[in-house]
């Protein structure tokens, strides 16, 4: 799921057995696609993704009601915390030797700590040593002139709008946005735990306490960690997959998968980039609603365009941008709490298929920009050589989906055509054989190859084991599991429609 349609661009990964680096190759021995017709292989993709890939007004059954929309934006924010590679280029091939993954291959927070206080003190707090920097709503004119600052919380930004956070990208949609703040926030509420300061006064002045914000850095981590394997992975992959990757022996978590492997520290692969964890292109809804906040045009019923380059104002969901006021994410809208109403919240998730929402038909990327997400993704496929999807699911040792049209053996769509061909009670609501044994070996290697992390150092943890998060929400999890939604309880980010009218008024629910 590379959920930023730039997070891999254009990555050329050679097929030799000995190249070792940030990116690689799981099935470097299967030959790649090759188009039909290789003189006009670009339009026919664009004629394949235009005819197959696009949503039609009035489909029925669109949603996925087993994946809250929150998961969605949950992925892009692991996306851009395991992968980035700003050298790359759509329309070219690049140099191995000089590509670089920006993000470590871990599940590790680089994307919220970056390089620690020391290196980049401009994300972190000067008077309150070893806090994350937070920051304020700025209120505009109509000419877009900043006039002052509200109390409603936002991302630190600089005086141009742009977010001053361990990774860009996250600041590219309100969602995403908003997700970023919060575990900036579940950093603080956990340093301030163990400092035995309230991460909401802004008065405080004190020392950073080394030793105590390492301790914060693993809490976080970890739970992070826990909820990417134990929650994510978990409800997108099958059981016998998933239960097959990271298996208990002798009181450790040992990593079983069969197809993903490295020799010196885990990497990439592209067939994870560039196809398999793009499932989420999918999950994409055409609109979201953020809050109840009329007097921002939002409310019950209201839902605003992930992006839409055509939106004037504060009518889409685009970022990179001063936050627009008043929404503030009321997040029992995007994952199920306590207060979610049954029904109706917490908003679905699109099913996992080869048809993309309108929100991504308009991308500005590529040749002939603007271009389809579809386009793109398919574009992109074919000129980093992936296998086609029939020849790694008999790699893998499962029987290969029936194949029309050539352009459906793309490994990025047999992905999706593959999970919508699951099962009736399942069919769109997770990833069938192929793209859920690329993805939950790819999570599960990254966390069995993390030295640092809780796979590593303490099988047996879940976030329950943690004093600090026990003093943050006393009454455990949510639902029956530890959660997503739970890094948001604890970070103290607004849950309900009361919590959010306090936030924007004081800052703080």
């Amino acid at each position: 799921m590379s959920m930023s349609s730039h997070a891999t661009a254009h990555i050329f990964v050679p097929r030799s057995q000995h190249y070792k680096g940030p990116f690689g190759r799981m099935f470097r021995e299967l030959p790649p696609w090759t188009p039909p017709n290789p003189d006009t292989a670009e339009a026919d993709i664009r004629t394949f993704a235009a005819a197959n890939m696009t949503e039609t007004a009035g489909q029925d059954d669109l949603d996925n009601h087993n994946l809250p929309a929150g998961y969605t934006y949950f992925g892009q924010f692991i996306d851009h915390d395991i992968t980035f590679d700003p050298t790359s280029s759509l329309q070219r091939r690049n140099d191995p030797d000089k590509l670089h993954n920006f993000r470590t291959p871990r599940l590790d927070l680089d994307c919220l700590y970056g390089e620690g206080p020391d290196d980049e003190p401009f994300m972190y707090d000067k008077k309150r040593g070893g806090m994350m920097l937070i920051g304020q709503v700025h209120e505009l004119d109509v000419d877009g002139n900043v006039t002052g600052l509200t109390n409603e919380p936002d991302l630190p930004r600089n005086v141009q709008g742009i977010a001053l956070i361990g990774d860009k990208r996250n600041d590219e949609n309100v969602i995403v946005s908003q997700f970023q703040l919060a575990m900036l926030r579940l950093h603080n509420r956990v340093y301030g735990q163990l400092m035995g300061q309230d991460p909401d006064d802004a008065t405080a002045v004190f020392a950073i306490d080394r030793d105590k914000f390492r301790e914060a850095q693993r809490i976080v981590r970890w739970f992070y960690q826990w909820v990417v394997w134990n929650d994510f992975v978990k409800r997108l992959v099958k059981d016998a997959i998933w239960n097959d990757v990271l298996v208990k022996e002798d009181g450790q978590l040992v990593y079983r998968g069969r197809f993903y492997n490295w020799t010196y520290q885990p990497f990439i692969p592209v067939e994870f980039a560039v196809s398999a964890y793009r499932f989420g292109h999918s999950l994409i809804r055409p609109g979201y609603q953020v809050n109840l906040n009329t007097d921002a045009g939002l409310g019950f019923g209201v839902e605003l365009p992930i992006f839409d380059p055509a939106a004037a104002g504060n009518q889409d969901l685009s970022g990179f941008r001063f936050f627009p006021s008043r929404h503030t994410v009321q997040w029992d809208w995007f994952f199920k709490m306590a207060s979610s109403i049954e029904g109706t919240f917490p908003q679905p998730a699109r099913r996992i298929d080869p048809k993309l929402s309108s929100a991504v038909q308009s991308i500005p990327e590529g040749p002939n920009a603007p271009n389809p997400l579809a386009v793109l993704n398919l574009l992109r496929s074919w000129r980093m050589e992936m296998p086609r999807g029939s020849d790694v699911a008999i790699a893998m040792g499962f029987a290969p989906l029936s194949i029309g049209d050539a352009h459906e053996d793309i490994l990025w769509h047999y992905i999706l055509k593959e999970a919508s061909q699951m099962p009736a009670a399942n069919s769109g609501r997770m990833l069938g054989n192929v793209g859920g044994t690329i993805v939950a070996e790819v999570f599960g290697g990254l966390l069995a190859g993390d030295p640092l992390g809780y796979v590593r150092n303490a099988a047996d943890w879940s976030p329950g084991d943690e004093p600090v998060i026990n003093a943050l929400l006393p009454d455990g999890p949510e639902n029956d599991n530890w959660e997503v939604a739970d890094l948001i309880r604890a970070s103290g980010a607004p849950v309900d429609n009361n919590d959010v009218e306090r936030t924007i008024a004081n800052g703080k629910n």
